[in-house]
């Protein structure tokens, strides 16, 4: 008599909560005569009443799964009780929807029921998903989830790290969630181990007991330093055989995730077909939740602007944009919000560039075409714009040049000047002198070359760099908050406005006594030449958080900054050929452990906390 197989979950139906996400729509969808309640965390249906989980969280991406996996059956799972319909339903990127499997469930107490199982090759594609119809007076769906019987093609532990700093309220909230759902699930315990590095050093959080969490003090050596350190931990655990690893989680401090989804990734990288496979979670926004940023992204070393993220702008809300969602776009790298690889991959450390661009450089040479993303895995971040400012400028310009010379051969000291004198000068006309500043010696600590690199003490440089931060968003005044936003007329009034501030250098070419005299609010990522143009003040808000920093104008300081811009990019042709072949020779030096110990060993920093990463 053989044994049952042996059925593995997938992914666990997920619920809006008030504490992390209630937009209802990346969860499920009620009909007339159903409704959820946030507070029991179930749908109820009177007769009629259906809910569907066609959604973000909730459906289940067939074709990623049948490409990048080896799971080949699944089967639908619900949990509820009174008498209901169950459907699954598949939705397919160029055929009509269609009911792939359908059961009844009659039970006066909460039970299980699968739907048979379906062979994924027979879908081909799409998103698979549950429907639940009331069919007595009142009904109750409590749950349900995505099951398979096919075994693993391999064990698969999950080395997580954060890194962080200054940012208690994130990490400890992502903390307690992720120990309740490993206190709830308990097959994950021993797969799961948690290595907080936190940077600021002062991060006061108890583990509940049994929870696999291990908080490590750390010099601030940015996001960079801190995935460094964690995943030398698990290479040097798993090489000891004291918990070791089969792969590595890395995730930002400022972001907020559903911990289904480290349960998920866990168990997708232990189905994974290609033993190199990598996942990246998708960045979706935290004022916007329903809004992807990114979903993976391309790095075009030789490009003005080289980031190029995929899905952005995407709203999740609709199950068109989900289906298109997760068709395939190779990409080059998966941020570090969320990426998870095999340690394997992870024989190289990060480059020590404390924030901006250590995922960049590790994704295009080691991990890019091994990436896979998929609806469902995806997490909450802070709005860049709310990271934006001088120290993160500086570290742009003095870290992407780096990335793209040990990347690509075609990467030349024209592409270099191109993209640093466009960017500056677009800071310059923008009157953001001091993120103009930060750009120039930003490139300029690029062409110290490697040595420097190599002597510079991270967390003394950051806090250098901070103390030239006044472009940063902060509190405005009431004065400040009334300042009408810009609003062009017409198409024609912006595209001469741009024209002539082009021409008169927006107005730094202009006599004060000719400057308009209104301010006015513009967007604090936008790029509008004619709002800008000729005016001595403008007030840059970032409208979701009411916050902002007013910007004047400063002539002298505009050809100042011009001339050292100018003198900068002199310098590069001259310098590149033999400086990128330096950094070539020393990257093995400055990706090494012995390189990283050195800046783990104890040193006498400004106080913990003193200033704060824009990583």
């Amino acid at each position: 008599m053989s044994a049952e197989p042996v059925v593995t979950t997938l992914q666990r139906v997920l619920w809006p909560t008030p504490e992390l996400c209630s937009y209802e729509e990346l969860y499920l969808r009620c009909s007339p005569g159903a409704w959820y309640s946030h507070a029991a965390r179930e749908v109820h249906l009177l007769r009629g009443g259906a809910v569907r989980f066609d959604t973000y969280f909730n459906g289940f991406s067939v074709g990623k799964w049948l490409r990048h996996s080896t799971v080949r059956r699944v089967g639908l799972r619900v949990e509820a009780q009174g008498e209901v319909e169950v459907t699954a339903i598949l939705h397919h990127p160029h055929r009509a929807y269609r009911i792939v499997a359908a059961g009844r469930l009659s039970s006066e107490t909460p039970a299980g029921f699968t739907l048979p199982f379906v062979e994924l090759s027979s879908l081909i594609d799409g998103q698979l998903s549950l429907e639940v119809r009331g069919l007595g007076p009142e009904s109750v769906v409590l749950g349900g989830g995505v099951d398979t019987s096919d075994p693993v093609e391999r064990e698969s532990r999950l080395g997580v790290v954060i890194t962080t700093f200054n940012r208690p309220d994130y990490v400890e909230g992502n903390l307690d969630r992720l120990a309740a759902a490993l206190a709830e699930h308990k097959d994950y315990r021993d797969r799961i181990d948690v290595l907080v590095v936190d940077n600021a050093r002062n991060l006061a959080y108890e583990p509940p007991p049994g929870a696999p969490f291990t908080i490590v003090p750390n010099a601030n050596l940015g996001g960079a330093g801190g995935f460094a350190r964690g995943l030398m931990h698990f290479r040097a655990a798993t090489e000891s055989g004291d918990g070791p690893v089969t792969h590595v989680l890395f995730m930002d401090d400022d972001i907020r995730f559903e911990p289904e989804v480290v349960l998920r990734t866990c168990d997708f990288l232990a189905y994974a077909a290609d033993p190199d496979t990598c996942l990246a979670g998708a960045m979706l926004t935290e004022e916007r939740p329903h809004m992807q940023f990114e979903a993976g992204a391309e790095f075009l070393t030789e490009s003005i602007h080289p980031f190029r993220p995929i899905g952005s702008h995407v709203d999740l809300r609709h199950v068109a944009e989900l289906v298109d969602n997760d068709i395939e776009r190779p990409a080059g790298y998966g941020a570090w919000w969320f990426f998870a690889f095999p340690l394997a991959l992870g024989s190289v450390n990060p480059l020590p560039v404390f924030v901006r661009g250590d995922d960049v450089c590790f994704g295009l040479q080691r991990t890019g075409p091994h990436t896979v993303t998929m609806n469902g895995i995806g997490v909450w971040h802070q709005d860049f714009n709310y990271k934006n400012g001088p120290p993160a400028f500086y570290y742009e310009s003095r870290n992407l040049p780096l990335v793209s010379s040990l990347s690509s051969d075609k990467y030349s000291a024209l592409h270099l000047v191109r993209r640093f004198v466009y960017q500056t000068t677009r800071t310059l006309l923008a009157m953001k002198y001091e993120s103009a500043e930060a750009r120039i010696a930003g490139t300029r600590a690029f062409l110290e070359g490697p040595d420097e690199w190599l002597a510079t003490d991270h967390e003394q440089r950051n806090t250098e760099i901070r103390r030239h931060d006044g472009e940063r968003l902060g509190p405005l005044s009431r004065q400040d908050l009334a300042v009408p936003a810009f609003k062009p007329r017409n198409q024609i009034v912006t595209r001469g406005g741009g024209a002539l501030s082009s021409l008169l250098l927006s107005g730094h070419l202009l006599p004060r006594r000719l400057s308009r005299r209104g301010r006015v609010g513009v967007e604090v990522s936008s790029w509008s030449p004619s709002a800008v143009f000729g005016r001595e003040e403008v007030v840059y808000r970032y409208e979701p958080t009411g916050e902002g920093y007013v910007c004047r104008r400063d002539r002298k300081r505009f050809f100042a900054l011009t001339r050292e811009m100018l003198r900068t990019a002199a310098a590069v042709p001259g310098r590149f050929t033999a400086l990128k072949a330096d950094y070539r020779a020393a990257y093995p030096e400055l990706t090494s452990d012995s390189y990283w110990q050195r800046q783990f060993e104890p040193r006498d920093p400004d106080p913990p906390g003193a200033s704060a990463s824009p990583g």
